[in-house]
């Protein structure tokens, strides 16, 4: 950086010399010939004024001022020296517009290559910035990284507290990032929620420490108009080298190595690696047979009973996707779905599992089921979108089900988004008869406030709860605790998990309702759940 000021020092004097010179040259020539020359002044004045500002433009005005005045007279028809009167008028006028051009032209580019709210450079400035040390980088083999901060979830925060808090927490927020990096560090404003750095630090030692502190600042509470936030950010690293040949390129790897991040759970920093390059191509890949899985009907539907805990009587299914791909078998869904979820897959995949779903009811009420409940996990995609409602009715209208016989699991973290609209959503489901379950109970922050809220019918206790119940008198108070709130409530307990006879009989003692499980059942293809159910009704 001490580097780049000198050089623009040094050209900043050759520039203002070469126009004194051509002041002089003016003056010389001109000298007694035309009325039209002295206009001819505010052309190195004014490119004075574009190139170093408004100091400059009033630098050049003087001296112009001061070789015309005693050669260039007010009347300009005498040509003889005038008195000190218009020496000093034309130094005076020559200067105020020296400096009110250069003021001019500063604050068009200060608009055009500064953020107005943050009062730092821009993309443009960061990308025009981000060139010239790509070029020095060839000449003088100089490193330097690119850090791309991603501040998680704003856009609901922004919304929620309005534009102008919203405003106060983002300058809140640059000042932090600001206090971590050195006077010669970049920061600008990549785009609504998210800010570009250019640092240059000697090893990844440095860089790691950088990238520490941004997340650990962020995460101390911001004092918004008496209201605290938690911030929390992802992170992207990249690092220069003579392969990149354009700003592009190093900032893209940059904003993969964010995106890992927002796939791996979100609040963290990771720098650019071949191996996230490849792991990001082949989720590009798998989006692309994820879209034509769905187009040629490569998703198909497994069952996995829910059984009374009184008798282990089958009395409904939970509907769980799986992939089958020509060439490599079942996918797990552990694979593809965080990447429809993360592409919005998930909306048309889900409305899938519902009709196949509902059109598998028709079919066990035909053949003499008639009392089997299918449960549908819901993303919170689709419950955010604004005909979650109108769908699911015209799904199970076009099934010609009664919708009792569906119910949609819901996670608690799915609806902690605009809760106030998705609490009224499923009020309006519950109201033409679909069932409710609440999903992971005791997973996450379980809140109680919830449970009086959410029209649910079925609460499923998590399996965290249930694999070392036999074990940890902890766990089993807590499953019990939970059972009798439920009961106490008016719902029905579901206890997921259930691995062994024991889990079994425990729960049964506690008086848990149902219970689902591989001690009962694995996910079962429609054929086998066929068979099942035909050996259920037989006994």
């Amino acid at each position: 950086m001490a580097n780049v000021t000198l050089t623009k020092k040094i050209k900043m004097i050759g520039i203002m010399t070469i126009l004194l010179v051509m002041n002089t040259i003016i003056v010389y020539i001109g000298n007694g010939t035309s009325s039209v020359l002295p206009f001819l002044f505010f052309i190195p004045i004014t490119f004075a004024a574009r190139g170093f500002g408004a100091k400059g433009g009033l630098l050049v005005g003087i001296i112009s001022g001061l070789l015309l005045g005693p050669f260039m007279p007010l009347d300009v028809l005498e040509q003889q020296v005038q008195p000190t009167f218009n020496w000093i008028l034309r130094s005076i006028f020559f200067s105020i517009y020296g400096f009110a051009i250069g003021t001019f032209i500063l604050r068009l580019k200060q608009q055009a290559e500064y953020d107005g709210l943050m009062g730092i450079p821009n993309r443009n400035h960061f990308y025009d910035y981000l060139t010239t040390e790509l070029q020095k980088q060839k000449i003088q083999a100089s490193k330097f990284y690119i850090i791309l901060v991603n501040i998680d979830d704003f856009k609901n925060i922004n919304d929620s507290i309005g534009h102008v808090s919203g405003d106060l927490l983002l300058i809140s927020i640059k000042t932090r990032i600001k206090n971590c990096l050195k006077k010669n560090d970049l920061l600008a404003r990549w785009s609504g929620d998210e800010f570009s750095i250019i640092v240059y630090r000697n090893n990844l030692e440095e860089l790691t420490s950088v990238c520490n502190c941004i997340v650990r600042t962020l995460q101390h509470p911001h004092d918004i108009n008496g209201q605290n936030f938690f911030i929390k950010a992802s992170i992207g690293v990249s690092s220069s080298s003579h392969e990149h040949k354009s700003n592009e390129v190093l900032v893209k790897e940059a904003e993969t190595a964010m995106r890992f991040v927002k796939g791996l759970g979100k609040n963290g920093y990771k720098f650019y690696t071949e191996e996230i390059k490849r792991n990001c191509l082949e989720e590009k890949v798998l989006e692309a047979s994820l879209h034509k899985a769905l187009e040629t009907g490569q998703l198909e539907l497994y069952y996995q009973p829910k059984v009374e805990c009184k008798d282990a009587k089958i009395y409904g299914v939970e509907a769980l996707v799986r992939w089958r791909r020509p060439a490599e078998g079942i996918i797990a869904p552990g694979v593809f779905i965080p990447i429809a979820e993360k592409t919005g897959l998930i909306i048309p995949i889900g409305n899938w599992v519902l009709k196949t779903a509902c059109q598998q009811v028709k079919k066990w009420n035909l053949t003499g089921f008639a009392n089997l409940c299918v449960s549908v996990n819901v993303s919170a995609l689709q419950i955010k979108a604004d005909d979650f409602v109108s769908t699911v009715a015209s799904i199970i209208k076009e099934a010609d089900i009664d919708p009792g016989f569906i119910e949609l699991e819901i996670t608690e973290s799915s609806i902690m988004e605009n809760s106030i609209d998705n609490i009224m959503k499923l009020n309006e489901l519950k109201r033409i008869g679909v069932r409710i379950s609440l999903d992971d109970f005791g997973k996450g922050y379980s809140s109680l406030n919830y449970l009086k809220m959410l029209p649910i019918d079925t609460l499923k206790v998590d399996k965290s709860f249930i694999q070392n119940i036999e074990f940890d008198p902890k766990e089993k108070v807590i499953t019990e605790a939970i059972i009798k709130m439920s009961k106490a409530l008016g719902l029905t307990v579901l206890a997921e998990g259930i691995e062994n006879e024991n889990q079994y009989l425990l729960l049964k003692k506690l008086n848990c309702d149902a219970m689902q499980g591989f001690y009962f059942s694995r996910p079962l293809p429609i054929e086998e759940m066929d068979k099942r159910l035909q050996l259920t009704k037989c006994s």
